[in-house]
């Protein structure tokens, strides 16, 4: 849980700071869910629809298109970072420390540079020259120069080596300092922009998302609040904008059309009007005489009509043709250039009851009456068709050869007119066709200035994006109190993982199910507060002394009365406790007025040596190489005796001489009632099986929390072989549940026993 805390606490303070800039749009062009369906319903088609206006969904995704982000990108320079050289990274502590956590501290100063519409990542060097000039390199390894690449001038655009970019002064209070250098590090605006749609920059509508409200949210959270402040307010002009261009884009192309037509005709204009002033001049002609000009003018009227008439005829001879197969079906665009209002009446009138027609026969057989009346009022619509048409077209070409006569006379008029008063009319009529024209355009020209005027878009910046005061990010506390809960979970986590996998009993209820034999005792874990720092202390009456007691009572129940005992305390595993409550009991006995001696077994590794401070003092092992009984140990009380592992190292064969191990538990019998022995534990050594042959009652320390299951079932297993009474004594249970740490229900007992010889030892 520390760990996690100080990292998070690292990972806050080290961290740049983030501020998050907000803004709100009137998306005024969008259409509501309600307006798409109404205008759905009408027939509208998809062009139709988005020409009137968007629904906010969409627009929300325009605004966060690649192309408009990275034009924002570029125009605010959120892609170039640039610093004077060696300032370090501004991390959270930093800014807090050095500029008191005012975010006042991100606008420009007087040596700020800003680098605009660089598109080549890379790390360069910018170095300031004289009277605003610059170079710009780029930098190398340690053991490099850095390359040169452009010379530039503050506030204009410079180029050179596939580099471009703008670089000016942030702030209007800059101060150029020749030599003086900046770092600037350009990244894509292609990655950047992508990066800014993943999460740095978010637009939501507001309202419901089946109701969505025409006001789009936007968000965007950056290390400098005063670019981040650019950049969103950037993003929604270049929206506005964008939109904008949109819908003045139809008039636009047609003023660029009709601009460039009237350039061209005004030319020709020009050089007709040249070609008719130089004629006259040279001919002497500037008018010619009213009648040659009437005949002219004429002439022209009747090849006009003839072509009109030609074109009403060629379409009659096409219906004629089509008509003449009764199968056939009416051209419309043909019938349209017959211009003859009663045709297309019929036409019209045929077309309805082809119509009636086909869905009575789909109703009805041929043989019905309904479908025979229609069937003969079509056919009696198509000959009146076929005899209009006939007529129309007979009319037709006896216009057209009446037509034809008139054109030839006057074509005879005029090829007696003199042939520079014809050029003179064909000059003045190609510069009057041209006046006509230029005059359209020009028209046309201004409908198109008006058109793209008069556009206007409803989409309005509604807030814009301030300076934000505090940052957004890293939140320490939040942070902190984080990776605190996360430790604990990691830790209560471990821990019962720990415990699930470790095979070893995690309570006495555990133990007192998983075991058959009868428990003789539960001994309560000692906490700190209880265990007596030396041996000779008084300790008083505690839920832990009570616990040897009722082990006491459980043996003395087990044995018989006035005659000796061997008792064998033996664990399954190290640690487990049972020197302790071999030392424990064994005082507890001589404290009932017991004659008791303790006999250290664990001759490999003995705990009592260390923990009692016997040395190498003659012992077991050497009654058991000499065969001669070494003194015995007296304690404080006088019924209580200690016989320490000896001083001579153990061969292997020696403790498995039976008889000497019967003669020296005979004689111990014979001087004491209880013979309490400390043996190493099973099935680490096997030491326990000799000992335990010689014992009337055999009890196994299991530890809460400490003996595994495995161990517990071998060593169970291993002592059933021994045909010996076997009991469990349960150590290190919950203190709570037998008193825990309250001895005040002991106190007045202690006053009047004033028991000077009682000790207790930590648990191994």
């Amino acid at each position: 849980m520390m760990t996690t805390t100080v990292i998070a606490l690292l990972h806050a303070v080290l961290a740049e700071p983030q501020f998050t800039v907000k803004g709100a749009l009137y998306l005024g062009d969008a259409q509501g869910p309600a307006a798409a369906a109404e205008n759905n319903g009408h027939g509208l088609n998809f062009l139709g629809d988005y020409s009137n206006g968007s629904d906010v969904e969409t627009q929300i995704e325009l605004i966060t298109a690649g192309a408009l982000v990275k034009n924002a990108v570029l125009e605010t320079g959120l892609n170039a970072q640039i610093s004077p050289a060696g300032t370090p990274r501004l991390t959270y502590w930093r800014w807090r420390l050095f500029n008191h956590g005012d975010t006042s501290s991100f606008t420009p100063g007087p040596d700020t540079l800003e680098a605009l519409y660089a598109t080549t990542p890379g790390r360069y060097k910018l170095v300031i020259g004289q009277n605003d000039t610059y170079k710009l390199y780029v930098r190398r390894g340690l053991f490099e120069h850095d390359r040169f690449i452009l010379d530039g001038r503050l506030g204009q655009p410079a180029a050179g080596n596939g580099v471009q970019l703008v670089v000016k002064p942030a702030g209007e209070a800059f101060q150029a300092v020749p030599e003086k250098e900046y770092d600037l590090n350009i990244s894509s605006p292609d990655v950047l922009a992508s990066a800014l749609q993943s999460g740095a920059l978010t637009v939501s509508a507001g309202g419901s998302a089946q109701q969505p409200t025409q006001i789009a949210f936007l968000q965007f959270g950056w290390a400098n609040p005063y670019q981040a402040q650019r950049f969103l307010n950037q993003v929604m002009q270049d929206y506005i904008a964008t939109q904008l261009s949109w819908k003045t884009q139809s008039a636009s192309t047609t003023e660029d059309f009709v601009s460039n037509q009237l350039k061209n005709i005004s030319t020709e204009l020009a050089q007709a009007d040249q070609n008719l002033a130089s004629y006259q001049s040279q001919t002497g002609i500037l008018d010619v005489p009213q009648n040659e000009q009437t005949i002219i003018n004429q002439l022209a009227q009747y090849q006009t009509q003839r072509t009109t008439l030609q074109l009403q005829r060629d379409a009659l001879g096409q219906l004629a043709g089509e008509l003449k197969n009764s199968g056939g079906q009416l051209n419309p665009y043909l019938v349209s250039q017959t211009n003859d209002t009663v045709l297309s009446a019929l036409t019209t009138n045929l077309s309805n009851e082809e119509l009636k027609l086909s869905n009575l026969q789909a109703q009805f057989t041929g043989a019905s009456q309904n479908v025979q009346i229609e069937e003969a009022q079509v056919t009696e619509l198509e000959e009146a068709i076929r005899d209009t048409v006939n007529n129309d077209l007979a009319a037709a070409n006896k216009n057209l050869a009446n037509l034809d006569q008139i054109i030839g006379n006057f074509q005879s008029q005029k090829k007696q007119m003199p042939a520079e008063s014809l050029k003179v009319i064909a000059l003045q009529r190609s510069t009057d066709v041209l006046g006509q024209l230029y005059v359209l355009l020009m028209e046309k020209q201004e409908e198109a200035q008006v058109s793209k005027a008069a556009t206007i878009i409803n989409t309005r910046i509604v807030t814009p994006a301030d300076m934000p005061l505090k940052p957004t990010s890293p939140k320490v506390i939040v942070t902190v109190l984080f990776g605190a809960l996360v430790g604990l979970v990691i830790g209560v986590g471990l821990t019962l993982g720990r415990r699930a996998f470790s095979g070893c009993f995690e309570s006495e209820e555990q133990i007192r199910s998983a075991i058959s034999r009868p428990i003789y005792a539960a001994i309560p874990r000692q906490l700190k507060g209880n265990i007596t720092a030396s041996i000779f202390g008084a300790t008083g009456r505690t839920p832990f002394s009570e616990a040897f007691r009722i082990l006491c009572r459980s043996i003395y129940l087990t044995g018989t009365p006035d005659e000796p005992m061997v008792i064998l305390i033996i664990s399954p595993s190290k640690e487990d406790g049972k020197t302790t409550v071999a030392v424990n009991l064994a005082k507890t006995l001589s404290a009932n007025g017991k004659r008791v001696v303790l006999v250290d077994g664990d001759v490999h590794l003995s705990r009592l040596r260390s923990l009692l401070r016997f040395g190498n003092d003659h012992g077991l092992v050497d009654w058991l190489a000499s065969g001669i009984r070494p003194e015995l140990h007296n304690w404080p009380h006088q019924n209580f005796k200690f016989l320490p592992a000896g001083a001579k190292s153990l061969l292997g064969h020696e403790l498995l001489n039976e008889e000497r191990l019967h003669t020296i538990f005979w004689s111990l019998r014979a001087d004491f009632d209880y013979v309490i022995i400390d043996s190493p534990p099973l099935p680490t050594v096997s030491d326990g099986l000799i000992l335990g042959s010689f014992a009337d009652l055999i009890l196994s320390v299991v530890s809460v929390s400490h003996t595994s299951r495995r161990a517990l079932n071998v060593h169970n297993e291993l002592i059933d072989t021994l045909k010996r009474p076997h009991g469990i004594i349960i150590n290190e249970v919950e203190p709570e549940i037998y008193g825990g740490n309250d001895t005040s229900f002991f106190s007045e007992t202690m006053r009047r026993e004033k028991c000077a010889g009682w000790f207790t030892f930590e648990q191994s």
